[in-house]
């Protein structure tokens, strides 16, 4: 039967059963009409079940946002895919694609970018990955739960030009490119609505503007009144509410919601529930591992490498320290609803690895002295000597740090965005003795780093890179991987204090509109520490031959990337736009595309990258639409926000710039 021809047949408390959840993560299962129940799971970097199975921990996402490799993150898409077929669920309630307003969300780890266009691109290409193999995703969560304080109380009092550039731009992009299945809405307001009821997000923008087909379920527990968010635009309400044959019995009496309108609702869900299960493929859990390595490896991030410190190789050191907890049991997931089971016999080991790598030509030496529970001083005064003593006659000083247990989690927002006292002082400590220091950092967002970032040697950003993450850092750190991660959020030197955070009572205003991540320090740049897009390497890439060239209704970017350095490896070519004179206040530019590219060592690769129109558009509130204004733009290809290597200036003609683009001329800068 068609979905049609289902919900003719179908009962009215049938149809109202279907709306919601059968238990915690099943929907309802309809025997006599050959429905079955759908189980979905949660997370976004690996499946967590309630049993004690040996899933993949895969990177999260602050990981697989720093790797800006969309081929990448198709794969860790299929490999998703592959763990939810082998345990029979048809619904993975990820990505999460929320933007890191605040450096404080105890949720980045789970979310890609403070940049709308690295989320969305990212979030759509794990979308497609899933997707093509025959797994529902669960876009998340619609919309600005850019915070998890108050979350499930709190009103986002955000400008429409913001909301539409910033806080929906990703979900746009990731709606159109890769048409999931689902999206979820969020717990919180927008402007006093209730995200689960808000029918300007969930019809007038979702299903209006984005012509979106596919049907919206909320997040667990989010719906404060059925009738109100089936009438807006919500399909599925999640989990079990055991009186919603009797509210959407009174919804419809009360003329709050229709009975068309729960019909659609239904013929949505059904065309999840409708569809045939993916057969059992062969499920290789090795395999699975080696893709959570490579993932890993291509999201670390050099952020200092003075005096080429690094690669560790054993020409330059014959004795190393390592120190810290986290170097033998490593931080590897954030924690909450994206927490992974994964067996202790498949988390590699940094320290363990590094051994390996290096073999009995170097001396490896290994200390504790840390915890990642401890915050008290007692970890620190009493082994001050012991310390100084155990790393005097080592060459180099390889410590690893991280965020405290439970910082990074859901429904909770970080303490602070500094690390550990304690850890730093024992970094302060190593420095004061002359020794040379790397700093490896395990956290899942970007952190304040104390004055000892001016001291040291090396500093490494690991993230929650996932079970595979020891040989991922071991391999970097050795030479055996040429790091190629770009920071997918700025570094700053302290905390903005411009933010209305976390809000007052149960309103949060977003006062800064637009001057999001790096759009706000282009401004002030004395606030970095390291910028947006930052990444450096252990090859050099120079950047030549900037031209841009109209073709049709889009612009193409083309220039060439040379590896003037010894050893192979990838950089990420980042293409922001400018405009010049503007009627509206705009940033001083905005990452527009991004391409991740493989060139050997010595050679030279092209680069091509086409922007449409709406890439130089932006949100005009009277309007309400894109409008693209005459005048002169300003294209910059950059190693990151800060560092922009070459740029071509283009003049367009505005909303009637169509007529010139059709001639095809080409314009060199």
């Amino acid at each position: 039967m068609t979905i049609q021809e289902i919900l003719q047949e179908m009962t009215f408390e049938e149809k109202v059963l279907l709306l919601t959840g059968a238990g915690r993560m099943n929907t309802y299962g309809i025997e006599r009409l050959g429905i079955p129940p759908k189980k979905m799971a949660d997370g976004p970097h690996g499946v967590r079940t309630d049993r004690e199975e040996n899933c993949t921990s895969f990177p999260n996402l602050c990981s697989v946002g720093a790797t800006w490799d969309v081929d990448l993150t198709y794969e860790l898409g299929e490999a998703l895919a592959e763990e939810c077929i082998e345990r029979d669920i048809s619904m993975l309630l990820a990505p999460g694609i929320n933007i890191k307003r605040h450096i404080l969300c105890g949720r980045n780890f789970e979310y890609f970018s403070e940049d709308p266009v690295v989320a969305g691109n990212l979030g759509a290409a794990y979308i497609n990955g899933m997707q093509d193999k025959g797994v529902a995703t669960s876009l998340k969560h619609f919309a600005c739960n850019n915070q998890e304080d108050n979350r499930i109380n709190v009103n986002v009092d955000v400008d429409m030009r913001s909301l539409r550039e910033i806080y929906l731009k990703g979900f746009e992009i990731a709606v159109k490119k890769a048409k999931p299945v689902s999206v979820m809405c969020a717990y919180n307001r927008v402007h006093s609505i209730w995200c689960s009821e808000n029918r300007f997000l969930l019809t007038d923008v979702l299903r209006d503007d984005w012509n979106y087909e596919g049907f919206v379920i909320s997040d667990w527990g989010a719906v404060h009144n059925i009738g109100n968010a089936i009438a807006a635009g919500l399909d599925l309400q999640m989990p079990r509410n055991a009186n919603i044959v009797e509210e959407l019995t009174t919804a419809l009496e009360q003329g709050k919601v229709t009975m068309e309108e729960i019909d659609q609702a239904v013929l949505r869900v059904l065309r999840f529930v409708t569809k045939e299960k993916k057969e059992h493929t062969t499920y290789d859990r090795k395999k699975q591992h080696e893709i959570a390595r490579k993932i890993a490896s291509s999201g670390i991030v050099l952020l200092k490498n003075a005096q080429e410190i690094l690669p560790i190789t054993k020409e330059k050191y014959h004795k190393i320290a390592v120190i810290g907890e986290f170097a033998d049991s490593p931080n590897i997931c954030g924690q909450g609803s994206a927490e992974v089971n994964v067996w202790p016999e498949y988390i590699d080991s940094p320290l363990a690895e590094l051994k390996k790598n290096l073999g009995d030509d170097v001396e490896i030496q290994y200390k504790e002295m840390y915890r990642k529970r401890e915050y008290s001083d007692t970890m620190l005064w009493p082994k001050g000597g012991e310390f100084k003593s155990f790393i005097k006659d080592s060459d180099v000083v390889i410590m690893f740090i991280g965020s405290m247990v439970s910082e990074d989690t859901e429904c909770f927002d970080r303490r602070s965005a500094r690390f550990n006292p304690n850890y730093e002082k024992f970094i302060e400590m190593a420095c004061d003795i002359g020794k040379k220091v790397i700093v490896v950092m395990q956290t899942g967002s970007a952190m304040v780093l104390g004055e000892w970032r001016n001291r040291v040697y090396g500093i490494v950003q690991m993230w929650l890179a996932g079970e595979g993450a020891g040989k991922a850092i071991a391999d970097v750190l050795t030479g055996l991987v040429n790091p190629s991660g770009k920071l997918p959020e700025t570094f700053p030197k302290g905390l903005r204090t411009d933010l209305d955070y976390p809000g007052e009572g149960n309103v949060v205003e977003y006062r800064e509109k637009g001057e999001v991540g790096y759009r706000y320090y282009d401004k002030h740049p004395e606030e970095i520490v390291y910028p947006f897009g930052h990444g450096l390497s252990y090859s050099r890439f120079e950047y030549s031959g900037l031209k841009t060239q109209v073709q049709g209704d889009s612009i193409l970017v083309s220039l060439e990337i040379s590896n003037t350095g010894e050893v192979d490896g990838r950089e990420v070519v980042q293409i922001y736009v400018g405009c010049c004179d503007s009627s509206v206040k705009r940033p001083v530019k905005e990452l527009k595309a991004f391409r991740k590219v493989f060139v050997k060592a010595g050679e030279t690769v092209a680069v091509e990258v086409s922007l449409d129109m709406e890439d130089f558009a932006y949100y005009n509130v009277v309007l309400n639409q894109w409008v693209v204004e005459k005048g002169e733009y300003i294209i910059y290809a950059a190693a990151s926000s800060q560092d922009i290597r070459c740029e071509s200036r283009i003049q367009l003609d505005g909303n009637a710039c169509y007529t010139l683009i059709r001639k095809g001329q080409d314009m060199i800068g």
